[in-house]
């Protein structure tokens, strides 16, 4: 199932707002029970998790986004929700069996393939036995600066789309596994340098067998 829609920024969250083909997904999905968060930076899903799970915790190695998630959260909502300071390439500082779902948007596909599949391993963990995963997977990652330079983050494989496909489907090999696609239109991205940013994108929901 494909996706076309136009991303555009929110002073809430340096990454915009949350993109409607995501939300689209979300909408045809239960979120019950304790749901993680992954790498949930400034909290762009946060609130839309929090108003349907029992209860989340949103996690992050960055303790500034977090607390500036924990800030934009409503008072009524504060209650359901939990932070936790972490490196997602390291071992989860959570028991096996202890989430319902686990989500995580904006962050895996900048991973490269073999650390990629030691934080799958650590998400099956403590995913309990009917538990389900959300990602998004963004594919064919565009940044260029106003004066034209190409942006790349860390080490990232910058992915193309059908090889993310083919690499997701063999992880989740294990899994019940729905794929959609959606691509993000030409957008300003307000980070310390200003840069344009466009890319395709897989949004994968797994059910854990």
């Amino acid at each position: 199932m494909k996706f076309k829609f136009k991303t555009k920024l929110h002073a809430a969250s340096v990454w915009g707002v949350e993109d409607k083909a995501t939300l689209a997904v979300l909408k045809k999905i239960n979120l019950k029970g304790r749901w993680l968060n992954l790498a949930a930076g400034d909290g762009r899903y946060n609130l839309n998790l929090l108003k349907r799970a029992d209860s989340v915790v949103a996690s992050d190695i960055d303790k500034i986004a977090l607390n500036k998630l924990w800030s934009n959260t409503p008072v009524k909502y504060r209650s359901k929700l939990k932070i936790s300071v972490f490196d997602v390439t390291k071992k989860f500082p959570f028991k096996d069996n202890y989430f319902d779902g686990v989500f995580s948007v904006g962050a895996l596909h900048l991973l490269p393939r073999r650390t990629l599949l030691k934080v799958l391993k650590e998400i099956g963990r403590v995913l309990n036995k009917n538990g389900k995963i959300i990602i998004d997977f963004a594919t064919d990652i565009k940044r260029t600066t106003f004066a034209g330079k190409f942006i790349t983050i860390g080490k990232e494989p910058l992915y193309r789309l059908q090889e993310a496909r083919e690499t997701l489907k063999k992880l989740f090999k294990n899994y019940k596994v729905k794929i959609y696609e959606s691509e993000v239109c030409p957008e300003i991205v307000k980070a310390k340098i200003p840069y344009r940013f466009s890319c395709k994108f897989i949004i994968l929901v797994a059910d854990k067998k």
